[in-house]
C-alpha cells in the first residue's frame, strides 16, 4: 500500500501515477486531476506531472531558447480567464500542448460551449476519475472549509502543517484568485477567506516544527524548550522559514502574516539572547527581518506609528549584525514609509542613507531599490529632476541584477517589473499620466499575478493613470479587478486604494460603468469614504 501522502502535491502526485499504471493517457490523467482537484485546463496538465511553474519553465527554455519564459509567464497563462491572467496565443497553446503531450483543445477543455448545453462535470465516483478517488471532502480543502466550521483541534492542526510542508505560495495565490472570481456569487466570500485564512495561519505557527528530518526536529524542539542549545541546525531552518513568512503576507494579507512573524520574532529574541559569538550575527539577521516583517504588516494595517517603531528595531539589529545590505533594505521600507505618510523630505532622508550604506555593498539589488525609493520621494516632493535621475540608476542597477550572483532572500520580490512600476508612479505623482500608463502596461505583463499585493497596487496605479486621462470605463473596471483581488488579499491599504480611487470616480457616479463597479463593492463590502492619502 502507498504510503499516505503528506501534501497536496504528493497527493495530487500519487494519484496521477495510479491513473498512469492502469494505461491512463497524460491527457486523461489532466482531466481526472482538473475534476478531482478543481483547476482550469492549462493547470490540471502540469499538476497531472507533478512539476512546478519554474520547472515547466525550464523545459520550455530548453525547446525552445530564442523565445525564453519564466514562470510568471506559466503563471499568468494559467489564471487565464480570470481578469489577472493573460490569454495565451495559439502558437503558446500548441508548445504547451507538446510539452504536456496533449491536444491544444484540451488546454481549452473547461471554457463555454456556446453551441451546446453546459455539461455537468464528472462526479468522483465517475469511471472517467480512475481508481484511488476519495471522496471530495477528504481532497479538497476548500470545499471542507466552505461547508463546516473550523475547530482548531491539535488533529486539523497536524494535517493542516503537513499539507503546507512544501507549500508554493504563488501557486496557492494562483487557486484562490481563480476560486475567487469563479466561485458561486452567493457565497459569503469574507467570512469565507477568513476561514481558509485562519486555517493556514494556524499551520504556518506550527510550520517551525513541520520538517521532515526526525533527527533535525527533535534538535529543533530542543532548543525551543531551551534556548541555550541553540546551533547551526536550528538557525539554519529558521533561515529557511523566512522565505515562506514573507509570501504569505504577499498571498493572504497583512491581517493573517502579522501574527506568524510576531510569535517567530519573539522566538528568535530568545535565541538572540542565548546565541554563541559563532551564530550571533546570523541570529540577529534573522531577528532583524523578522521586525521588519511586523513593520511591513503594521504598515499595510495602517499602523504608522508601530511600523516605525518595529522598522527602528529592524535597523539597530541589522547593525548590530554588520549586515549592510539588510541595512540598506530596512531604510528603505523606512523611507517608503515616510513617504506614503506624506512626509516626502523624511523619505528623502532615510533614501539618501540607504543609497550610502548599499554603496558599501556589492548588491544591485541594494543599489537599485535605495534609488526606487528615492525617487518615489523625489517625486512626492514635485523634485522631478531628482526623481528621473534616480530613476536612471534604478535601470542601470536593474540591467546589472541579471547577471549577479544569487541575491539575499528579502529581494525576493524586486526585478524589472518593480522599476517599471515606480516609474508609472512617479510620472502619476509628477502629473505626467501618458508616461505612466505606458510604464504601468510596462510592468503589468513582468510581474508574477501572484504576488497579490504587489500587482493589485500596479493596477491601481494604471487605473489613476487612466482617469487623469478621462477614460472612466477603463479606469471603472480595473478598479473593479482590484476589487476581487482584493477577496484573497484584505490589506487595509489595498482597501484605501480602492476607496481613493471610487472617490476620485465620483463626478461620474451616475454613468453606467461606476455603477456597475459599485454593484460589485456592495457584493465585496467595500463602501465606505475614503482617506486623503493617495500616493
Amino acid at each position: 500500500m502507498a504510503a499516505k501522502p503528506r501534501s497536496r502535491r504528493q497527493e495530487q502526485v500519487q494519484f496521477a501515477t495510479e491513473l498512469r499504471a492502469v494505461g491512463k493517457t497524460w491527457p486523461e490523467v489532466a482531466t481526472a486531476i482538473r475534476h478531482r482537484y478543481r483547476v482550469n485546463a492549462r493547470v490540471a496538465p502540469r499538476l497531472a506531472r507533478g512539476l512546478s511553474q519554474r520547472e515547466i519553465a525550464e523545459l520550455w527554455n530548453q525547446r525552445w531558447p530564442d523565445d525564453p519564459k519564466t514562470f510568471k509567464n506559466i503563471s499568468t497563462w494559467e489564471l487565464w480567464p480570470a481578469s489577472t491572467g493573460h490569454v495565451p496565443s495559439l502558437d503558446t497553446l500548441d508548445r504547451l500542448a507538446q510539452l504536456y503531450e496533449c491536444a491544444v483543445p484540451d488546454l481549452l477543455a473547461d471554457l463555454p460551449d456556446h453551441g451546446h448545453p453546459p455539461q455537468s462535470p464528472p462526479t468522483q465516483g465517475s469511471p472517467d476519475i480512475g481508481p484511488g478517488a476519495v471522496p471530495a471532502a477528504d481532497a479538497d480543502l476548500l470545499d471542507g472549509l466552505i461547508t463546516e466550521s473550523i475547530t482548531l483541534t491539535p488533529q486539523l492542526t497536524s494535517t493542516l502543517a503537513h499539507q503546507l510542508h512544501d507549500v508554493r505560495f504563488d501557486e496557492l495565490a494562483q487557486s484562490l484568485i481563480m476560486w475567487v472570481q469563479q466561485a458561486n456569487p452567493g457565497l459569503d466570500r469574507r467570512e469565507l477567506l477568513l476561514k481558509i485564512s485562519t486555517a493556514l495561519t494556524v499551520a504556518a505557527a506550527v510550520a517551525f516544527l513541520d520538517i521532515a528530518d526526525a533527527d533535525e526536529r527533535d534538535r529543533v524542539a530542543a532548543v525551543l524548550d531551551d534556548p541555550r542549545r541553540l546551533d547551526l541546525t536550528t538557525i539554519t531552518h529558521t533561515e529557511r522559514m523566512l522565505q515562506y513568512y514573507r509570501r504569505q503576507g504577499d498571498v493572504l494579507g497583512p491581517q493573517i502574516a502579522l501574527q506568524t512573524a510576531m510569535a517567530q520574532r519573539q522566538v528568535i529574541a530568545d535565541f538572540a539572547a542565548n546565541a554563541p559569538e559563532t551564530l550571533r550575527s546570523r541570529v540577529l539577521t534573522v531577528y532583524a527581518e523578522l521586525s521588519q516583517m511586523v513593520g511591513w504588516q503594521l504598515y499595510n494595517l495602517g499602523d504608522y506609528r508601530a511600523a516605525q517603531y518595529y522598522y527602528d528595531d529592524a535597523r539597530t539589529a541589522a547593525h548590530d549584525a554588520e549586515n549592510t545590505e539588510l541595512v540598506t533594505y530596512i531604510l528603505c521600507t523606512m523611507s517608503q514609509l515616510a513617504t506614503w505618510q506624506n512626509k516626502p523630505r523624511v523619505g528623502i532622508d532615510h533614501a539618501i542613507a540607504a543609497q550610502v550604506w548599499a554603496a558599501q555593498t556589492d548588491s544591485p539589488a541594494a543599489r537599485g531599490y535605495a534609488a526606487d525609493v528615492a525617487a518615489r520621494a523625489f517625486a512626492a516632493a514635485q523634485q522631478p529632476d531628482k526623481a528621473h535621475r534616480a530613476l536612471e540608476q534604478e535601470h542601470a542597477a536593474v540591467r546589472d541584477m541579471a547577471a549577479c550572483t544569487p541575491r539575499a532572500s528579502w529581494w525576493y520580490f524586486y526585478d524589472e517589473s518593480f522599476y517599471w512600476g515606480t516609474k508609472a508612479e512617479c510620472a502619476l505623482v509628477l502629473g505626467t499620466s501618458a508616461q505612466s500608463l505606458a510604464a504601468a502596461r510596462t510592468s503589468l505583463p513582468m510581474l508574477d499575478p501572484t504576488n497579490v499585493h504587489n500587482y493589485a497596487h500596479t493596477l491601481a496605479l494604471q487605473s489613476q493613470a487612466h482617469l487623469q486621462q478621462g477614460d472612466i470605463t477603463e479606469a471603472s473596471a480595473i478598479v473593479g479587478d482590484i476589487t476581487r483581488i482584493s477577496g484573497v488579499n484584505r490589506s487595509p491599504r489595498l482597501i484605501q486604494r480602492i476607496a481613493d480611487l471610487r472617490t476620485a470616480l465620483t463626478p461620474w457616479q451616475r454613468s453606467r460603468a461606476v455603477r456597475k463597479l459599485d454593484d460589485l463593492l456592495a457584493h465585496y463590502r467595500l463602501t465606505g469614504n475614503s482617506s486623503t492619502n493617495n500616493s
